[in-house]
């Protein structure tokens, strides 16, 4: 943790941001059981666990995307109609058998509405502690504009001084581009910055002055990340 030793001497406060989906929030449902409960819908069985499996398949072997395949229309919907099409398709579905943009359409603005969302149990007290602090706080996701919608609908933008999506900047973690991007949008700033992630395949390239906390949920969540602060921080 040299970071907050570092920080200690200086005493010099770090903008600190914050990944969301593995962070801050978690799916309220399986996402299985989600695509399953739609289809069903569309007169379409099929099983919960296998569309699960699939899905963690085909999330894990695209979610880092090379430079250039991500748009700046806060949206990306061709991202996720192919992730959905291909984990159907997996899962033994044909997705010609129905109206699959319909189906997409509805599961798309299903993740949009704060009942898709659960913060994390100790989200809330974190943010507000770690605000009162007054360390400017921000989000940096590879997601799209739904995240600001689900942010205020559960009550927690006003804890953020900037949102930073990867489908607004065309750019996704952990491409340097991202952080360089995102640099140059809080310039007064850059003395330090902080990422707070879940996914060690996420952290940003090496810089000075940019550091990284992984959480490790039971082990390792926001509290013991404050308690760092606490005890190596800015007084």
């Amino acid at each position: 943790m040299s970071f907050f030793l570092k920080h200690k001497a200086k005493k010099k406060r770090p903008a600190i941001f914050f990944d969301l989906v593995g962070t801050l929030l978690d799916v309220a449902q399986p996402v299985g059981e989600v695509y399953c409960g739609i289809l069903n819908e569309f007169g379409i069985e099929s099983d919960p666990r296998v569309l699960q499996k699939h899905f963690n398949e085909v999330f894990n072997a695209t979610k880092i995307r090379p430079k250039g395949t991500i748009p700046k229309d806060g949206q990306d919907k061709d991202f996720w109609m192919k992730l959905v099409r291909t984990v159907l398709e997996k899962s033994g579905i044909n997705t010609d058998s129905f109206s699959f943009a319909s189906y997409f359409e509805k599961l798309y603005s299903y993740y949009a509405r704060k009942e898709a969302w659960l913060p994390y149990p100790e989200v809330f007290n974190a943010l507000q502690r770690i605000s009162e602090l007054q360390f400017p706080l921000f989000v940096a996701s590879n997601w799209d504009n739904r995240a600001k919608t689900v942010l205020r609908q559960w009550g927690m933008a006003h804890f953020f001084a900037g949102i930073y999506l990867s489908a607004e900047l065309g750019v996704s973690k952990p491409m340097a581009l991202f952080y360089e991007s995102i640099l140059l949008r809080t310039n007064s700033y850059w003395e330090s910055l902080f990422f707070v992630e879940d996914d060690p395949q996420m952290q940003p390239p090496f810089y000075p002055g940019i550091y990284v906390y992984l959480l490790k949920r039971p082990e390792k969540n926001l509290f013991d990340f404050l308690y760092q602060l606490q005890r190596y921080g800015i007084d």
